[in-house]
């Protein structure tokens, strides 16, 4: 079961994992997972015993939130961390290398999510410098700039999680 919580105003997330933990205690679900946690909320819920195996984050090179402690819980509480975005829609790619800015053209809703995330990241000009430099990685390596971008984010988590936790889900 993979679990979010849109709004932390909002009370009653450790409850609710408590209560996706007594399913599991039943056999009524395999596993919890919980997405777009932060670190503060994760340790909540772990600290209410309940036992997640996995935390779903976006995570790039565009966006490393997951740096800023949230490897370093789920490698002490032995949570898997599954990213998503790693390519920030299609963003970090030979598709965009050279191309002016996109404007009102973006109509795709991950599209325009993924180019807020490169304005965060610090604008298209830096961004292009960005793909210059996975450009030429990626002619060093005989790849693309999605499989260079791809593999940065797997050399930032550089871990695997035990293999006594069970990980495969029940269909």
């Amino acid at each position: 079961m993979q679990f979010h919580w849109w709004d932390y105003g909002v009370a009653g997330y450790v409850e609710a994992a408590a209560a996706l933990a007594r399913l599991r205690d039943k056999g009524k679900i395999a596993n919890i997972g919980v997405t777009n946690f932060d670190v503060p909320h994760l340790s909540e819920i772990l600290d209410a015993g309940v036992p997640v195996v996995s935390m779903q984050a976006q995570y790039s090179l565009l966006d490393e939130r997951p740096r800023n402690g949230m490897i370093d819980l789920c490698r002490r509480s032995d949570i898997a961390v599954i990213c998503y975005g790693t390519v920030a829609g299609g963003f970090l790619s030979e598709r965009w290398a050279g191309r002016r800015e996109p404007g009102g053209e973006l109509t795709n809703r991950s599209l325009i999510k993924y180019k807020l995330i490169i304005d965060d990241f610090g604008g298209w000009d830096l961004f292009q410098q960005l793909l210059l430099t996975l450009g030429r990685i990626a002619v060093k390596h005989r790849c693309d700039i999605a499989t260079v971008a791809s593999r940065s984010v797997l050399n930032g988590i550089k871990w695997r999680p035990s293999s006594s936790a069970q990980r495969t889900p029940r269909i």
